[in-house]
């Protein structure tokens, strides 16, 4: 599979973006020939479970990936057997509103193409680490093209867990919403942020023709474990604004742990789809957990904290 690439987005409260026990990796270029199994789940704590299954294709091929007409998709969570399905073959992703997914559980994803393939993936959802505050200031920082201007500086403080490795993802969201007579019209929008907090420097491809990616807000804890770290980020000042009369504006900031399967799969899928136009010679590759195929299962938790903007006069 070239370019499936799914991005997990989770809604919280009022509206929230997303999207190795075994590390193995993969060839961008598969084989001329395809036909292998591709499963993709990433179950995240307190949010809908979804499955994904498929064949992988030549990389000749016009196709992302081909249908698959006869799996059948075990779900095991904890070690108990908790889904059984046939995979719908008109659909991307299956949903199972059955399964409750929580922090620390672990699961086990079996599929079958109803022939002689099979393959399985196996997760522990991560514990959600907190925001344990969120601070900001107006002052003048400098931005890319050399000069300064005054910026909404945010300071997100995260308590990260010592002794172990962990996994983030940064992603912020502002939802804007205005009472029209009885209804409330809400707008949900991404915020692209600027990446120069010392956390989201690509630590692993240094000197490589690679500086400078932008890996969507992840990182690791390798500069702070098990420390409080202030990570700061800075925003145009409209963001801090006063929205007009009737209208409510809520910026959402939202820390994603993550696998380290999950982190290690997103990081290199941007390198390749990154790649894809330059002239390397190492083919890129792309990591995987699934045995006896091609894909990742992954699990995340999701810790949300936000600043709310009020009309002055309402």
């Amino acid at each position: 599979m070239k370019h499936l690439f799914s991005k997990v987005v989770t809604f919280l409260a009022a509206a929230l973006f997303l999207l190795t026990a075994c590390e193995k990796d993969l060839e961008l270029e598969i084989s001329e020939r395809g036909g292998q199994l591709v499963l993709f789940s990433f179950p995240t704590a307190d949010s809908v479970f979804k499955v994904h299954v498929s064949k992988s294709v030549s990389h000749l091929s016009i196709n992302d990936f081909e249908r698959v007409y006869n799996s059948t998709v075990k779900v095991f969570q904890n070690g108990a057997l908790v889904d059984s399905f046939l995979f719908p073959y008109d659909k991307h992703w299956a949903t199972r509103d059955r399964i409750v997914v929580n922090e620390l559980d672990s699961f086990r994803i079996e599929v079958n193409d109803g022939a002689n393939l099979s393959a399985t993936g196996r997760t522990i959802i991560p514990k959600a680490v907190p925001v344990a505050r969120l601070d900001t200031v107006t002052k003048l920082a400098g931005i890319s093209d050399g000069t300064s201007q005054k910026m909404l500086i945010c300071t997100i403080t995260i308590p990260d867990p010592a002794g172990e490795d962990n996994y983030y993802q940064l992603y912020l969201m502002e939802s804007t919403c205005t009472i029209s007579g009885s209804d409330t019209i809400c707008v949900h929008q991404k915020i692209d942020f600027p990446k120069d907090d010392p956390v989201f420097y690509f630590r692993d491809q240094e000197g490589s023709l690679l500086g400078g990616i932008d890996f969507e807000g992840t990182f690791s804890d390798f500069l702070f474990d098990g420390t409080h770290y202030k990570l700061q980020i800075k925003l145009p000042l409209n963001f801090s604004s006063n929205p007009p009369p009737g209208t409510r504006r809520t910026l959402y900031f939202m820390l994603v742990s993550q696998t380290a399967d999950y982190f290690n799969y997103f990081r290199s899928r941007v390198v390749a789809e990154y790649s894809y136009d330059l002239p390397i010679i190492d083919p890129i590759r792309i990591y995987y957990n699934v045995d006896g195929g091609l894909g990742l299962v992954g699990g995340l938790s999701v810790a949300v904290d936000s600043l709310v903007f009020l009309p002055l006069h309402d």
